[in-house]
């Protein structure tokens, strides 16, 4: 399919355009990205703060309801409405709306995350909106193209909703190879953060601990022969974890780093990223430590382990529930050529440009439409 001609005039529907998390820092230098080449930008929203609205050649904002599910829910019926009479060529969609020409399911399949929730969270309000709109999305036919970040997720679609393989494309998350770069020394970075100059350290980096395996993880750290062995946990604190962290008597060998701005000097002073998620659609981390030369132990539930060839740039961990099978993983590769297996990592993203994933984009937008 050929790509439309520049420029493009794009409508974007989200319902919080706000610096906040990792979806809205992907859609912030998506946006940018294309501003940047030429394109005319036109957001539809709830929410929308000054980083955006530079970018964009109109906003539209629409009321926030009472509550967070209530605006969702009131959104995507008052896009659904907006978006036939839009005056655009195209609208991409981000969040739980249910009418645009290309959708994008950043965080992969809800119906599959929610599937290994605990019954008392799945059952919350806010899981049960999520779950209703995303139905909607799949099966009302009022979006027919789709973009996925990982080839797991894709299948995901196709077996909860029936979404046809032809109907979603694979567009992986573009990756910043010049931000996020090998250290020029790891003792050095070690060194600046004041960390321990000897013994292995591992890096893990989560914002839901529960769902990134932080469990699982702890255990196979209580597990290991090796009691040289460091952790250095990033993102959400640590404080309801602190009881099981003693019992297990890991107190001395944990390291809280807190919810840190900047995650390179902590991929810099790592010998291994360890990542035992039970659910991710393709986590920002895994590449952004890959790209930087940090080799890790990789959860297939991460739609990410598709760029992990076991043995050669990092580790795929088959069973993410298995704290066994993920001590057995760390020993593998903490007896092995780190440095060469980082360096395979980080070759494995350079082709994940901006340029070639606009390029992607711009060849997916229906022509038709142009």
């Amino acid at each position: 399919m050929d790509a439309p001609p520049n420029p493009v005039k794009l409508g974007i529907l989200y319902h919080q355009f706000l610096r906040r998390g990792g979806l809205e820092g992907y859609l912030l230098k998506f946006c940018g990205e294309l501003a940047a080449a030429g394109h005319s930008l036109h957001l539809a929203g709830v929410h929308c703060d000054d980083n955006f609205r530079h970018l964009a050649s109109s906003v539209r904002l629409f009321p926030a309801a009472l509550t967070k599910n209530s605006t969702l829910r009131r959104f995507a019926s008052q896009s659904a409405a907006f978006v036939p009479s839009w005056d655009v060529d195209a609208v991409l969609g981000f969040g739980r709306t249910y009418q645009q020409h290309v959708h994008r399911a950043g965080g992969g399949c809800h119906a599959r995350f929610s599937s290994d929730l605990p019954w008392w969270k799945r059952w919350r309000p806010k899981n049960q909106t999520e779950l209703a709109l995303e139905r909607q999305l799949y099966t009302s036919g009022l979006t027919q193209r789709f973009v996925v970040n990982a080839s797991k997720v894709a299948s995901e679609l196709h077996s909860f909703y029936k979404v046809p393989h032809d109907s979603i494309r694979v567009i992986h998350t573009a990756v910043d190879t010049t931000f996020w770069h090998p250290p020029d020394n790891r003792a050095a970075a070690r060194a600046a953060l004041n960390l321990p100059a000897s013994g292995p350290l591992l890096l893990f980096v989560s914002l839901d601990h529960r769902r990134k395996g932080l469990a699982v993880l702890l255990d196979a750290l209580a597990s290991l022969p090796r009691k040289d062995v460091t952790l250095a946990v990033a993102g959400k604190p640590l404080a309801p974890w602190r009881s099981r962290i003693a019992a297990a008597g890991l107190s001395h060998r944990i390291i809280e780093a807190g919810n840190v701005a900047d995650l390179r000097p902590w991929y810099a002073a790592a010998d291994l990223f360890v990542h035992p998620s039970h659910y991710d659609a393709c986590a920002n981390t895994v590449l952004q430590s890959m790209a930087s030369a940090l080799p890790g132990i990789i959860s297939a539930d991460d739609g990410a382990s598709e760029f992990i060839h076991h043995t050669t740039n990092g580790w795929r961990l088959e069973n993410s529930h298995s704290s066994t099978d993920l001590a057995n993983l760390i020993e593998s590769a903490l007896a092995s050529d780190l440095p060469a297996i980082g360096h395979a990592a980080r070759s494995a993203m350079l082709p994940l440009t901006w340029q070639a994933h606009l390029h992607s984009w711009l060849q997916w937008i229906p022509t038709s439409r142009l």
